[in-house]
């Protein structure tokens, strides 16, 4: 029997209006409803009552159309369709109004109330055995186009819309078969608007006690719990203080009177479906202490462990009961999405170092309530994460999946596509790693970078002095005792979309051991697009090395210093920038040997990309028209770019959006253009901007005579603006932007034709995006 509440009953009412109304609308087909509901809000059981309400009104409210009754599919990611298949055969066990079947349980068509429970992987290829022509003619499109000849109409829910139903042309081609009547996007964070949409506010499920108040960020978490507890990492501070948190809430609800033994999860590090290195040293050290220190073992039936490789399940049976014995449950991504255990109150994350986000999918888990109601203890009423993020603000954002997230921002969902043509050279080499010749390249990259220098035949102690001298003056710090990871703590998120300012934080030590750890994951982190299972090793030791050749910095414990001069957070951008350059010298050197065998141009269409990372040299600034969202700049962007910024933010009224673009990755956008030496090259253009009057404005910004190649550059681009005219008949203008503060007053002027000289700007136009 399904019992709604208030909210739930009301947006049941508004999606039946809208599916009415699509259901009676003639000729059309895949008219789209969405609906937008948080994480605990109990979509399934909404969803639930719409069919079974739709289906008992159509006979009647469709009479004398040519399909006046109706059959669901329901369509979900991974594994998910059959927790909502088994939540369905629940709600209508004694009733029979709908009937939840399976492919197999097909004989020729869908009958009327059917609700046919897929899985996305399972129809997403023509080579999947649902969709592959068979000799019994079992095929999902047969019984599809059977079901519309049998007089019965097809409504789509899409539930995790978000996750797969606007996935490229694969997702299109089997909507397209399906030619369901309504196709029903089901998310918290959908990706398409309707005019058929219904959204439950978060305070709606939060105000029916069905979802907890709010989420607190490591409370309570100190850095004086490391020297009482003798020393140890962060990592096993975390597990101790989120053992403690389950055992306050324990009691909490013994004293309610109430038999719940609430459940810690523990996450391990890595996002992907299997197990790794950084898996299975986490889950070794977790395991050992949870015994050792704890008494919490598989044996005892304390500890579940649910890992996504097939092999490591066990205590599971029964573990989302109320009062289940198992205490803790250690596991990876394969219950993050849809898992359903309301006594789960506390979240351990055990975050890759090189990794910027965990979903709050994830989090989402230790949102319920588990007896849809609230308790006079308010502890009891949030839900509890603890992670070892280092970060001053934390952001909250819609993607492919939700994300809490450390300097990622999000295109925004009114961006229309522009699908500009872009090139980009593939530089075609045996593989795709750093290879023996990147050490070199460190070495020029930071001789160039501090200054520094061999000694040419003076006392080696003389010129490490010397070099060392030149890294201060690099504003390096050099005397580094100990590297701390600074952890926001207390801080206060409700799992809606947001960004959150961190107001204090706790400094933690690492110990010796975890010290080469965080240097590796450093290094992965600035590998840039080479392969990180060769190149990692390869950028650590050319570090190392740059450091023993240059500051004398000898193995053993000079590696320790060299370590801790990296790792040291002021210090760590000065690295990553050198490790960004040694990269792009390298690239050089290998495109040069390169281009002496085979060098080709691929052409592609672009857009702003969904989502993009920015790591620790980026700050966020206020843009409030950039594509994505928050805007990032470098800290250390020049003088052109932040004004140029800042124009932007003023002439904001006139712009519907702009992005700072990239220059690095085939996610960025490029023109080739001949270089003053001849060759062929890529010319990355720093802004895309979209005036709200259809204009296309691309621009890069420079001061006249600052560049060898500004001449090639801007001619480039302005023949790029006449082709793209020429061949889409679209209002586009741009070129290379000066700033000109003739007459006191900052103005931004390029030309619009074809120049001879960077210096000579008599002509060029002012850029006002109000008279564009």
């Amino acid at each position: 029997m399904i019992v709604l509440k208030d909210y739930q009953a009301k947006a049941v009412s508004a999606l039946l209006e809208h599916a009415f109304d699509i259901l009676l609308m003639a000729g059309q087909r895949r008219q789209k409803i969405v609906f937008k509901a948080p994480t605990g809000a109990g979509k399934t059981v909404i969803m639930a009552d719409l069919m079974r309400r739709v289906a008992a009104q159509m006979p009647e409210r469709a009479a004398g159309y040519p399909r006046p009754n109706v059959a669901y599919i329901w369509l979900a990611p991974n594994k998910l369709h059959q927790q909502s298949l088994a939540a369905f055969r629940a709600f209508f066990a004694e009733t029979r109004d709908l009937r939840p079947v399976e492919f197999q349980d097909i004989d020729q068509h869908l009958t009327p109330g059917d609700v046919l429970f897929l899985n996305w992987q399972s129809v997403n290829k023509d080579s999947n055995v649902f969709m592959r022509d068979n000799e019994q003619a079992r095929t999902l499109k047969r019984y599809l186009m059977q079901t519309l000849g049998a007089g019965i109409e097809l409504v789509a829910v899409l539930d995790e819309a978000h996750l797969f139903a606007s996935k490229g042309q694969k997702a299109q081609e089997f909507l397209d078969l399906m030619q369901a009547k309504i196709e029903i996007d089901v998310s918290a964070t959908p990706l398409f608007k309707s005019d058929y949409q219904v959204v439950i506010q978060r305070q709606k499920v939060v105000d029916a006690h069905m979802i907890k108040e709010q989420i607190l960020l490591n409370p309570g978490l100190s850095a004086d719990d490391q020297d009482a507890l003798g020393g140890v990492s962060l990592d096993e501070v975390l597990l101790t203080k989120a053992l403690a948190r389950r055992v306050a809430l324990r009691e909490a609800y013994l004293a309610e009177g109430e038999r719940i033994n609430p459940l810690l999860l523990i996450q391990l590090p890595n996002d992907s479906a299997t197990i790794d290195s950084a898996d299975v040293q986490v889950r070794d050290e977790v395991l050992t202490w949870l015994d050792a220190q704890h008494g919490i073992n598989v044996q005892n039936g304390r500890l579940a462990i649910w890992l996504s490789d097939g092999k490591d399940k066990v205590n599971l049976d029964g573990i989302t009961a109320s009062d289940n014995a198992v205490e803790v449950l250690l596991f990876k991504q394969a219950i993050a999405l849809g898992w359903d255990c309301p006594r789960a109150g506390v979240l351990l994350i055990y975050r890759k170092l090189n990794a910027l986000a965990f979903t709050i999918q994830t989090v989402g888990r230790i949102l319920r309530m588990p007896q849809q109601r609230y308790y006079a203890n308010k502890l009891l009423n949030t839900g509890y994460v603890y992670t070892d993020l280092s970060r001053d603000q934390i952001s909250v954002v819609a993607d492919s999946q939700d994300y809490l997230v450390l300097n990622r921002a999000v295109r925004s969902t009114d961006y229309a596509a522009l699908n500009l043509p872009s090139d980009y050279i593939e530089i075609r080499t045996d593989r795709n790693r750093l290879g023996s010749k990147f050490r070199r390249s460190a070495e020029a990259t930071a001789e160039t970078w501090f200054g520094w220098d061999t000694g040419k035949g003076r006392a080696a102690e003389d010129w490490y002095a010397d070099n060392r001298a030149r890294l201060g003056e690099s504003m390096v710090q050099t005397s580094v005792d100990d590297i701390e990871i600074p952890v926001p703590t207390d801080v206060v998120l409700s799992g809606e979309i947001e960004t959150v300012v961190v107001s204090h934080v706790e400094r933690f030590a690492k110990t010796s051991g975890e010290l080469r750890t965080l240097f590796r994951a450093f290094c992965r982190q600035n590998v840039g697009g080479y392969g990180p299972a060769e190149s990692v090793p390869v950028l650590e030791g050319a570090l190392l090395h740059l450091f023993e050749k240059y500051l004398g910095y000898s193995a053993g414990s000079g590696e320790v210093r060299a370590m801790k001069t990296m790792l040291y957070e002021p210090n760590r951008p000065h690295f990553a920038d050198l490790c960004e350059q040694a990269r792009a010298h390298y690239g050089q050197v290998m495109a040069e040997e390169a281009a002496k065998k085979d060098r080709q141009v691929e052409c592609y269409a672009w857009d702003v990309p969904p989502e993009r990372a920015y790591n620790e040299r980026y700050v966020a600034r206020v843009a409030p028209a950039h594509a994505l969202q928050p805007f990032f700049q470098e800290e250390t962007a020049s003088n052109p770019e932040v004004w140029f910024r800042d124009f932007l933010n003023a002439e904001a009224e006139h712009i519907a959006w702009w992005y700072k673009n990239g220059e690095r990755t085939k996610a960025d956008f490029a023109l080739t253009y001949e270089n003053t030496d001849g060759r062929l090259a890529l010319f990355y253009v720093d802004y895309v901007i979209w005036l709200k009057s259809g204009t296309l404005c691309l621009f890069d910004t420079k001061t006249p005579g600052s560049e060898r190649e500004f001449v090639a550059k801007h001619n480039a681009l302005v023949g790029y603006l006449e082709t793209l005219r020429q061949d889409r008949d679209k209002s586009c203008i741009g070129g290379v932007l000066v700033p000109d503060t003739t007459g006191g007053t900052r103005r931004w002027k390029y030309a619009d034709c074809r120049i001879d000289s960077s210096r000579d700007t008599r002509g060029w136009v002012s850029f006002y995006p109000g008279s564009v």
